[in-house]
C-alpha cells in the first residue's frame, strides 16, 4: 500500500463530509464539517507519517497543541468568552491544525520520495 492513499482518502473524507452537510438535513442541526472531520484527520495523519517516514510525531504534535491550548484560553477566558464558545472553537481549530499538518506532511512526503 502506498502512503499518499491515505491523504487521499482525508481528502475524499472531508468533502464527503462537506457535501452531506451541505446538501442534506445535517446541515439544519449545525453541525460544520469541522466538528466532524477532526478525529479522522489526526488518525489519517499519524497514518499518513507512519507509512511514509516510518515514525509517527502526532504524540508531540498533539503536547504542543495542548500546550497552545492552555495559553489561549488563560488569555481568552479572561477577556468575555465564554468556555463553551473556546472549547468548541479550539474543536475545530484542531481539525484546521490536523488538516494544516496533513497537508505538510504529504508536500514533504512527495518532495522526500
Amino acid at each position: 500500500m502506498q502512503w499518499w492513499i491515505w491523504p487521499l482518502s482525508a481528502v475524499s473524507f472531508i468533502l464527503f463530509v462537506f457535501v452531506l452537510n451541505r446538501w442534506t438535513r445535517l446541515g439544519d442541526l449545525k453541525i460544520k464539517t469541522l466538528d466532524i472531520i477532526v478525529i479522522p484527520v489526526w488518525v489519517i495523519l499519524h497514518v499518513t507519517m507512519g507509512y511514509c517516514f516510518g515514525i509517527s510525531l502526532i504524540l508531540w504534535f498533539l503536547l504542543v497543541w495542548c500546550f497552545v491550548g492552555a495559553v489561549l484560553v488563560w488569555f481568552l477566558l479572561q477577556g468575555k468568552w465564554h468556555w463553551h464558545l473556546f472549547w468548541h472553537k479550539y474543536w475545530e481549530w484542531s481539525g484546521l491544525v490536523g488538516t494544516l499538518l496533513l497537508l505538510i506532511v504529504t508536500i514533504v512526503g512527495f518532495w522526500h520520495h
